[in-house]
This record gives structure tokens, C-alpha cells and sequence, in this order.
């Protein structure tokens, strides 16, 4: 008898990319030529990310609930992507079309939302901000009477997952 523990490379390249892991014994003895059988095992890839945004801040303001008061007032934002699933996520990308600086790597100089590498169980967390604008308090938010903003998170191993934060504007 014997054991082999499945490692996440196996899980990652899929057990070498046919979906199982194989297994070959050899047996042998002075009086005869080997023999081999082999054994396969199936693999479960199941990637899996699943993306959460949140305002943190309105201005000065870090306790929610938030209130937008007027234009001027920037609006903080994090943005979570987990690896939910049981493969290395590559190639993560963050997208949010409101924010221009969002920023998932702050130890490195600019804005950086793509090319992430997330492990089974690990997460990135990303950062931006919106600079609310007086349009956005005359037209109440596009009529609906927030900020709306939505999140986009990507990998090369997975579809899309979306999630979306509303912040409150008050228009007096």
C-alpha cells in the first residue's frame, strides 16, 4: 500500500492537463519480466473568485451610513477579490469604470488593477476614490438619488463576477 497527497499544482495544471492524477506500479521479480498496472483519479478544478466593494469614507466621514452633502466630496472605496475556489487564480484583473485610481498594489508606483495572482484561499484588496461632481448632485445621482458604482473582477481561470455599492446623495 501506499499514499500520495495531491498538491495544489496538480490542481492547478490539471493533473498535468488530462483531468486526473495517473499512476503507474511496476512490479518484478527474478523469475519474471515486470508487470505494470496503472490507476487514475479524477480531478475537481473548480475555480472560483468572488469580488465585494464598499465605501469606506464620504470626506471626513469614516461611520457608516455615508451621505454625498455636495460636489467636492470624495467618496472611498475597497474592493475585496477572494479566491473562492480550489485553483491559483492568474491574471486577476479589477475593473471599475467610476474610479481612475484604483489600486490593488500599493507598494508599487501608479494605479495597478491588473495582472494579479491570487492563491486557493488568499484575496486582494484594492483601493479608489470618486470625486462626486455637481452634476452628480443636479441630476440626484442620475435620478435615482445615489452614486452608484459597480466592480468588475476577472480572471483567467474564471468568468466575471460583479458587485456594486450605492452611496446616498442628499440633494436640497
Amino acid at each position: 500500500s501506499g499514499t500520495y497527497t495531491v498538491t495544489q499544482a496538480d490542481i492547478d495544471n490539471d493533473g498535468g492537463g488530462d483531468g486526473d492524477i495517473d499512476n503507474i506500479v511496476t512490479a518484478d521479480s527474478n523469475e519474471t519480466g515486470p508487470d505494470t498496472d496503472d490507476e487514475t483519479v479524477p480531478l475537481d478544478q473548480s475555480p472560483s473568485l468572488n469580488v465585494t466593494k464598499v465605501a469606506t469614507s464620504v470626506g471626513a466621514d469614516t461611520t457608516p451610513p455615508f451621505l454625498v452633502t455636495g460636489a467636492g466630496q470624495v467618496i472611498t472605496y475597497s474592493i475585496v477579490v477572494e479566491n473562492t475556489g480550489n485553483t491559483t487564480l492568474t491574471g486577476v484583473s479589477v475593473n471599475d469604470p467610476l474610479l481612475s485610481n484604483e489600486d490593488c498594489d500599493p507598494n508599487t508606483a501608479g494605479a495597478q488593477s491588473t495582472g494579479f495572482t491570487i492563491a486557493v484561499g488568499g484575496s486582494l484588496t484594492c483601493s479608489g476614490t470618486y470625486t462626486v461632481t455637481q452634476a452628480d448632485i443636479d441630476n440626484d445621482g442620475g435620478g435615482d438619488g445615489d452614486i452608484d458604482n459597480i466592480v468588475t473582477a476577472d480572471s483567467n481561470e474564471t468568468g466575471p463576477d460583479t458587485d456594486d455599492e450605492t452611496v446616498p446623495l442628499d440633494q436640497s
